[in-house]
């Protein structure tokens, strides 16, 4: 039987495409104006707010040499886990990740969907009202418009799979002209995993917009089901599984992502299940992706974990920026 061999879990952060002194303070000032600034109890609260709770906590965070650090180090794992990925020699890499507006609108808005064409595109990089940097970060970090295999097979597999164990599951075997799939996906195939040709199976979540965003429990229900599916091909492909995104922001809830990554190490379902939804908004939805790939691997051990709070602003502001892999 075919078999998952491991399971990783990545950031796929803007502040991980350009030096701090060029980044960091752009997605700063752009904190000030944020309308999703979800704190770490759920509630959206302005940024001068965030700032006047915070007070001075954050305040020995933002100075260039801690930026500087975080960001090398940040460097260092995700060059540790391209390597570890592409030493595995994996047979296809199923990428959990949510689609932001790139491939689904608010017309047709599926809670899970799983692609089964021949190829993924990626989206080209989009202004975002950042101003041109930002399209050379998206360009670094895999946004680029390009073609990468993808299982056709294995994808039909498992969207058969999952609607036999009870899941309903949208499905797609191609996207439209001038569209592609978003940063989720294109990190991982245009900038983690480049230059290697492995197939993907792209699964979309809908982590980011209500109503229709799947809780933590049903999200480690489908990672055991994924687990299923694949063990129920014939033959003996290696899969690997990355969660792409997370952890929280724009907000950093770093109780809540420690929370999360101890669970996946411990193998604690029940902790995964039970994660609060209410906590799970904006960008800190994503951890929905990371609990999926917790289902998936139950059975592999941690073979690393690293947890970066990446703070941009005295409010509290950036981004829990994570690696680790499980095999």
């Amino acid at each position: 039987m075919a078999d998952i061999v491991a399971v990783a879990g990545t950031s796929h952060s803007p502040m991980l495409g350009l030096e701090p002194e060029k980044m960091w303070g752009l997605r700063a000032e752009h904190d000030k104006s944020n309308t999703e600034l979800y704190d770490t109890d759920g509630v959206i609260r302005p940024y001068d707010e965030l700032a006047e709770r915070a007070g001075d906590r954050y305040l020995a965070e933002l100075t260039p040499e801690v930026w500087d650090r975080k960001f090398s180090q940040a460097q260092a794992d995700i060059e540790r886990l391209a390597e570890d990925l592409v030493s595995l020699e994996l047979d296809a890499v199923v990428i959990v990740g949510d689609d932001q507006d790139e491939l689904f609108t608010h017309r047709n808005l599926p809670s899970i969907a799983v692609y089964h064409g021949e190829e993924m595109t990626t989206h080209h990089p989009v202004e975002m009202g950042l101003g041109p940097r930002i399209i050379e970060v998206q360009r670094r970090l895999g946004m680029d418009g390009d073609t990468y295999p993808a299982d056709a097979k294995l994808g039909r597999h498992i969207i058969e799979s999952l609607v036999d164990q009870g899941f309903d599951i949208s499905s797609s075997d191609s996207t439209a002209p001038d569209t592609g799939f978003g940063h989720a996906f294109a990190w991982v195939a245009g900038k983690l995993l480049r230059g290697h040709a492995v197939p993907f199976v792209p699964i979309l979540l809908n982590t980011y917009f209500k109503p229709n965003q799947p809780t933590p429990g049903r999200c480690y229900d489908l990672g055991v089901a994924l687990r299923r599916a694949v063990e129920s091909v014939p033959g003996d492909a290696r899969v690997g599984v990355v969660a792409s995104g997370g952890l929280s922001h724009f907000v950093v809830d770093a109780e809540l992502d420690r929370t999360l990554l101890d669970a996946m190490s411990d193998h604690d379902a029940a902790t995964l299940r039970g994660l609060p939804a209410h906590r799970m908004d904006s960008g800190t939805s994503e951890l929905r992706n990371w609990i999926t790939a917790a289902g998936a691997g139950s059975h592999l051990s941690t073979q690393w974990v690293d947890y970066l709070p990446a703070y941009r602003t005295p409010a509290g502001t950036g981004v829990g920026l994570a690696f680790g892999l499980w095999a």
